[in-house]
């Protein structure tokens, strides 16, 4: 999949960003880059879908490791 950043600049001048396509954490990293593109610092931030559907699914198959050790 196709890593994406959309950045929205506000008619009063606020920046916000969203990544797409980028999995768990590895949104994270995006946060340094974005901030010295832009010359601004993060307010607050938020986790994307892509963040919490990859962190269940990585849930999931632990559980499902853990049940086969256990059997």
């Amino acid at each position: 999949m196709t890593h994406r950043v959309t950045v929205t600049i506000g008619k009063d001048g606020s920046i916000s960003a969203e990544t797409h396509g980028v999995t768990g954490s590895k949104c994270l990293d995006y946060i340094p880059l974005l901030e010295d593109l832009l010359d601004a610092e993060t307010v607050t931030s938020e986790f994307t879908e892509d963040y919490r559907r990859t962190s269940a699914s990585a849930e999931d198959t632990a559980s499902q490791q853990q049940s086969q050790w256990n059997s």
